[in-house]
């Protein structure tokens, strides 16, 4: 990694390297792909180290996780007992601590198909949502591209709600 930062240091301090030909294109695209290399290499070699920490922490935390659930289920079987004892328990106040019992709101699952044809049924339609949306591949098809807008090809009529942004060609290096 030194090296590469000295090497970079000492290309800064030089003159601005030009290129001027194809021999001397060539011998960029060579360092070019050096560097690509190196980048991958010292990518690999943290992929190596993280997995083998990964690994550690797994195995460190594992027995550590069996404890942990063991104590939360006799701390939950302490508290059941109290509950048991007074059912009007919410909760329950130790010095490292508290034994909490909370109300929940109920759960609703949706089988959404069967909602939907059932709330139609009882002509309940207003509370159906419908997302309507533009076949954009289509719409393409349909229209022309004069000055960044989008005109209907068969009326000739400017359609609202999109611009179209010419760019630039896009530059690529293949090594």
């Amino acid at each position: 990694m030194n090296e590469l930062k000295e090497e970079m240091k000492e290309n800064q301090e030089q003159e601005r390297f030009v290129i001027t030909d194809d021999a001397k294109a060539d011998w960029a695209l060579e360092k070019l792909r050096e560097l690509e290399a190196k980048k991958k290499d010292k990518e690999e070699i943290a992929a190596k180290r993280k997995e083998m920490i990964d690994n550690w922490l797994e195995q460190e935390t594992e027995t550590i996780n069996k404890s942990i659930d063991y104590f939360k289920g006799i701390l939950t079987e302490y508290a059941m007992k109290l509950k048991e004892q007074d059912p009007e328990l919410k909760t329950h106040k130790l010095p490292f601590g508290a034994l909490r019992f909370r109300s929940q709101r109920p759960k609703w699952n949706y089988d959404n198909d069967k909602l939907v044809e059932s709330v139609e049924g009882a002509g309940l339609n207003d509370l159906i949502k419908v997302d309507k949306s533009v076949n954009k591949r289509e719409f393409k098809k349909l229209v022309e591209v004069v000055n960044g807008m989008a005109i209907n090809k068969d009326t000739g009529e400017v359609i609202e709600g999109v611009t179209i942004e010419e760019r630039d060609e896009k530059f690529s290096i293949d090594i």
